[in-house]
């Protein structure tokens, strides 16, 4: 079974007992239960629809009258104003009565993978930036009527809100101002204008906000576990109405709360919280924000809280942006940042003894900025992308049967065919030669490392690695001696202490000490 960063179950079933990521286009009903509705849609074989009647309740007993009667051509339904982790039953009858079809939906809060956005992959694919081997693990297409708000929530609020007093106190009492945006079926629409929104966010600011995101300050509610990284991307079409101050159309990342630990600087306190994030690794990623998609890296704040200066930035020339489709990607990783526009790596910061990420999830944002004039930002999709793990495995391409070869390993070898455990394909390190995968693991958990060796002399590794400086601290090496048929080996390790939620960053390394080839193959690292 593949398992990716984050996956939780919805019980969606239909008539035939299928759940929604499994239901075929011909089963009478398929349904998805969100924490807030329920999408009901009816085969699209099924004849004129007008008039059908769908019924629903807690219980498995049908209401004696229909709830609502679809129009005609309607084929789609959303129930709402549901109690979330509720299971309903939901019946749908034709106009003279027929039953059409039963199901029920339990509306849990947490999203899942859903076979429909899946095939929108397909139909409307993501850029050639999605790194070769990679997998969505979390999308939003904006292909319903209305927000899923397992994956977002209208509740702005970011770590440089926090020191302002009276955003802190309505974020804390449910009063932040609330997102004006329209779902037309395909794309969402985010904007701002002289009649919406109603109020400057902040007060003696320039910026009316209409945003959406996937953390929830107040309730320190995640909806989307990115804390390892990954490839992100959107399809978005920005424009602008007159010439309204602090325009900004965003795709962002910033840390979590709940409240500014990850902002502050260690060493650093403001407001009584005493700052964790080392010195160095960013708090904030702009992927875009002005209207020219200058990129940035947020990270240098003084000891009292007070931002000084970005990590770095960059602005990408020859690309136009204004009333335009184009594609914006993020490649996150335990060593690297990588930007792109419309499939092109724009730059990259890859020096490992300046590690820029983070070693923990980061909020997603989505938004329109700005007032006197109208802002907005259309977008067509949001995915995120990681490389899939099975069976428990935590490192990626373990057999190097994946598409992209080598990776994510790094390093000088080659794969041959047939000189694997079983006949398949194995990496070959001539003498000197290394492979290295860097991987966000729990921390203070105990680790099996196993794998299947010939040939020569192989030294196994595994290293913490110190976040920003990449520093190598060695917490097992293990040599082995090979042979020529081939064996299986292990090594135990404990990773070390990190501060909750955080993730530690582990180096494994495989060398060929000896003086011939050796074979490397089903590598594995679980937890024991």
């Amino acid at each position: 079974m593949k398992k990716y960063l984050f996956l939780a179950g919805i019980q969606v079933m239909s008539a035939l007992g299928l759940s929604a990521q499994e239901t075929k286009s011909n089963a009478p009903l398929q349904l998805l239960g969100t924490r807030s509705w329920i999408r009901v849609d009816l085969n699209d074989n099924q004849s004129n629809m007008a008039g059908t009647k769908v019924f629903w309740a807690k219980t498995n007993r049908k209401p004696k009258t229909a709830n609502a009667v679809l129009a005609d051509g309607d084929k789609r339904y959303y129930i709402q104003q549901v109690d979330p982790e509720t299971t309903y039953y939901i019946w749908v009858e034709s106009a003279t009565g027929k039953s059409l079809a039963k199901g029920k939906a339990y509306t849990s809060k947490n999203w899942q993978l859903d076979g429909a956005e899946l095939d929108e992959v397909q139909k409307n694919p993501s850029s050639r930036a999605v790194p070769l081997g990679m997998e969505v693990y979390w999308q939003d297409e904006f292909n319903d009527q209305l927000l899923n708000r397992n994956k977002w929530t209208t509740n702005y609020f970011s770590s440089l809100n926090y020191l302002n007093a009276k955003s802190k106190d309505e974020m804390l009492h449910d009063r932040l101002s609330q997102p004006a945006y329209t779902l037309n079926g395909s794309a969402i629409n985010l904007f701002v204008n002289d009649t919406i929104l109603k109020r400057i966010f902040t007060e003696g600011g320039n910026q009316k906000i209409s945003s959406i995101q996937t953390y929830d300050w107040k309730s320190n509610e995640n909806l989307l576990d990115n804390s390892r990284g990954g490839y992100f991307e959107v399809k978005v079409r920005r424009n602008r109405q007159g010439n309204p101050k602090g325009t900004n159309t965003a795709f962002w990342f910033d840390s979590p709360g709940p409240d500014i630990r990850y902002y502050l600087q260690e060493g650093g306190e403001a407001d009584g919280i005493k700052g964790i994030r080392p010195k160095g690794q960013l708090f904030e990623i702009d992927v875009f924000e002005y209207i020219t998609a200058q990129f940035v890296i947020h990270g240098h704040v003084d000891s009292k809280g007070v931002f000084q200066r970005n990590l770095a930035t960059h602005i990408a020339e020859g690309y136009e942006h204004v009333g335009q489709w184009v594609t914006h990607g993020v490649l996150w990783t335990p060593t690297s940042i990588k930007h792109y526009i419309n499939g092109d790596l724009i730059k990259e910061y890859t020096n490992k003894h300046q590690i820029y990420g983070p070693n923990h999830f980061l909020n997603v944002f989505l938004g329109a900025y700005g007032s006197e004039g109208g802002v907005n930002m259309e977008v067509d999709y949001i995915r995120a992308y990681n490389w899939p793990l099975k069976d428990g495995n935590e490192l990626p391409n373990p057999d190097f049967e994946g598409k992209a070869g080598l990776a994510p390993w790094e390093g000088e070898a080659v794969i041959e065919e047939g000189r694997g455990e079983k006949g398949s394909k194995a990496v070959v390190l001539a003498p000197g030669q290394k492979i290295e995968q860097y991987v966000y693991l729990d921390p203070q958990q105990d680790f099996k490392l196993m794998y299947w060796g010939k040939g020569d002399q192989i030294r196994a590794d595994v290293d913490d690695v110190t976040v920003v400086t990449g520093e190598l601290s060695n917490l097992k090496t293990f040599v082995t001696d090979q042979t020529k048929k081939g064996g299986n080996h292990e090594l135990n390790f404990f990773t070390g202490r990190e501060i909750h939620p955080n993730k530690k960053i582990v180096r494994i390394a495989f060398t060929n000490v000896g003086k011939e080839k050796a074979f490397l193959d089903n590598i594995t690292l679980k937890k024991k």
